[in-house]
């Protein structure tokens, strides 16, 4: 459980997986050039189980008291710009965990641990939004 609740109509419980289900679908608006990863860029099996993967490996989403910070990974096919890809990733991260939540995002970090062409080429670019 990422978040938990009391009011007076009942208790609000905010998962892991809903801000997982959030940034998937932020990634699949660019149509398989961006694949999810694991902090080594591996991306083999992330897509068919996101609601149930173990968060640890893929994405780090914390609650503090300032609000989320979200920190994941991805793989971007060769050719593919990296700041127009993360800038929107960030953007529509921010937008939709704000509204779906009702929590503050307080950061958002997309690491792109890798470029994809014929071979992986390993990186380790960091962008903060």
């Amino acid at each position: 459980m990422l978040y938990k609740k009391e009011t007076k109509e009942g208790t609000i419980y905010i998962d892991k997986s809903v801000v997982g289900k959030i940034i998937l679908e932020a990634v699949e608006q660019f149509d398989g050039k961006v694949l999810l990863s694991n902090h080594k860029g591996k991306t083999s099996g992330i897509v068919p189980i996101i609601g149930s993967i173990d968060d640890r490996d893929f994405m780090d989403i914390e609650v503090k008291k300032k609000g989320i910070d979200i920190r994941f990974y991805i793989v971007i096919r060769f050719g593919t710009s990296i700041k127009r890809v993360t800038k929107a990733l960030i953007a529509r991260i921010k937008k939709n965990t704000e509204r779906i939540t009702g929590l503050e995002v307080e950061s958002i970090v997309v690491v792109v641990t890798g470029i994809v062409s014929k071979q992986m080429v390993r990186r380790n670019i960091e962008v903060r939004g």
